[in-house]
């Protein structure tokens, strides 16, 4: 794939400039709010937190929902060698239309759950007030950044995390702020697609009145390509951040809020690899489309490269787990080292599997296989978690994710042999 591939004048950034971008955009969704993280834990307690985090989870589940195979299609359906300008426009509309539609969905479903669920209503002002999180998923398209190789306009999430992290530093003082707390953490990314959308319009030149027949039969194409690997991805996805969900339903709240603070701290180590992946990811599908065999060699490289990194990253979390947990929250945090060590094991094995789903199967058209291993590993990740929640509480969880996520790296590993010659430092 050439660095200036062109759609009409629209003209893509290099892969070395959509990795920098990507870096950009994971610092801005993960380590900014990272900074926050000891600071509302001393401010308004573990409890407290942990009340946002349980808010936090049963809403990111409707997240998922929104983005659950759309966001992957759409990429894919972009990162096509010189596509028009109209055909962008096209699917563009009618992605963010879908979306739209269930956003509101997952609106009308919150206001259910608040109002019938007692354990739930409770807490509903922090409910409501987490669930900007999903309108933010609608206002800020990565997917289409990503599919054009225009990375770059993910900065502006850099604006919006800012913004948030700002307001808790400023209004956040005290125990009673935690809904303010969830507020802001919730907004950033819709503040930062609000910031960005003058400017996808004015640079894309995107069309967004479309003759009804051709609307019509964008969304029906949309939605029939999206319905095989939507709930595969959706049901991997849920289940993959269930953690905090299915410990709330076995554990008190200060347990809930410690491992959320420690599962952050994994997911944000995680988080440094989904550049490489993403920014990858269209040029590999461009590749799978030309040649197989170059595609093989491509992909091979990359992929020992990642993993060989994830790996290094596992193994140095695990080593420093103490002494990061103390300088992260304070005193009496090393205890709970154990905890991070196994999510390190589950950091290296959630790249692997990344790298080997998207780059092996997913990118060469290889969806159906990928989405029935998504589907087999998630259930039985799923049934593992609530075991070992029940029986060992969050060292039975902990335990769960790790064992499960290396299972599911088996598998992928194997489909994709199944479908090529070799995937990781494998001879051809």
């Amino acid at each position: 794939m050439s660095n200036a591939r062109t759609a009409g004048a629209l003209q893509r950034s290099s892969l070395p400039q959509n990795m920098l971008a990507m870096y950009a955009l994971q610092i801005a969704n993960y380590l900014i709010p990272l900074l926050t993280l000891p600071y509302l834990l001393r401010v308004l307690g573990a409890a407290p937190y942990g009340r946002i985090a349980m808010a936090y989870a049963v809403v990111y589940f409707m997240v998922l929902f929104v983005d659950a195979g759309f966001n992957a299609l759409a990429t894919g359906r972009l990162a096509k060698p010189r596509i028009a300008r109209q055909r962008i426009s096209d699917i563009f509309v009618a992605t963010q239309l879908i979306k739209l539609a269930q956003c509101l969905l997952m609106f009308l479903l919150l206001v259910g759950l608040v109002l019938s669920v007692p354990g739930l209503g409770a807490d509903r002002t922090i409910f409501f007030a987490t669930f900007p999180i999903v309108i933010g998923s609608l206002l800020f398209p990565t997917w289409l950044f990503q599919g054009l190789e225009i990375m770059h306009f993910t900065l502006f999430s850099v604006g919006g995390r800012l913004l948030a992290t700002i307001g808790i530093f400023v209004l956040v003082k005290q125990p009673g702020d935690v809904v303010i707390a969830a507020l802001l953490q919730a907004s950033a990314t819709a503040m930062s697609g609000l910031l960005a959308l003058p400017f996808i319009l004015k640079r894309l030149r995107l069309k967004l009145t479309i003759p009804r027949r051709r609307l019509f039969t964008e969304l029906r194409r949309t939605l029939a390509d999206a319905r095989a690997f939507a709930p595969a991805e959706y049901l991997t996805d849920v289940i993959a951040n269930s953690g905090v969900f299915i410990l709330g339903l076995f554990a008190g709240d200060v347990t809930v809020g410690v491992y959320a603070a420690i599962e952050k701290v994994a997911r944000a180590g995680a988080s440094l690899f989904q550049p490489l992946t993403k920014a990858l990811f269209p040029a590999l599908a461009g590749r799978w489309m030309r040649s197989v065999g170059e595609a093989e060699i491509y992909c091979r490289a990359w992929s020992t490269r990642i993993v060989s990194l994830a790996l290094l990253a596992s193994a140095g979390l695990a080593v420093v787990a103490p002494l990061g947990l103390e300088l992260l929250f304070g005193g009496g945090w090393a205890q709970h080292a154990p905890l991070l060590r196994g999510l390190a094991v589950w950091l290296g094995a959630n790249v692997t599997a990344t790298v080997v789903g998207q780059f092996w199967l997913l990118a060469r058209s290889a969806g159906n296989t990928y989405a029935r291993c998504l589907v087999t590993t998630g259930t039985l990740q799923l049934f593992a978690s609530v075991t070992g929640a029940a029986w060992l509480g969050v060292t039975g969880l902990v335990f769960a994710i790790a064992a499960s996520e290396l299972l599911r790296v088996a598998m992928l590993f194997s489909a994709a042999r199944s479908h090529g010659r070799g995937v990781i430092a494998c001879a051809s």
